[in-house]
């Protein structure tokens, strides 16, 4: 068994600025998309575009979950905008820089 010493963890510098900004940049997005779709989520339920039914106990028990489901559609809607950003960031970059390890 080969022990790792500190010289062979090595991670080249652009490599990890490209990485950091990389998950910096798409965590950001990520928590826009999440306020975007809770803002989302509120406006169909406040104007009337999506109303759950709370005709019963059982209905009433669900709010939260239902709330919860519209919310991850909200969310999802905007997940292939957060592909494009990160895809189009890796390509200016350059795809070799993130391998380059």
């Amino acid at each position: 068994m080969k022990l790792l010493r500190n010289h062979d963890l090595v991670v080249k510098h652009d490599a990890l600025n490209a990485w950091t900004s990389l998950y910096v940049g798409v965590g950001l997005m990520a928590l826009l998309c999440a306020c975007l779709a809770a803002a989302a989520t509120f406006v169909d339920w406040r104007s009337g575009r999506w109303r759950p039914s709370v005709a019963t106990h059982l209905d009433a028990a669900l709010l939260l979950p239902k709330l919860w489901i519209r919310w991850q559609l909200n969310y999802l809607r905007g997940a292939p905008v957060i592909l494009a950003v990160a895809l189009y960031y890796a390509w200016s970059v350059g795809l070799h820089v993130f391998w380059d390890l």
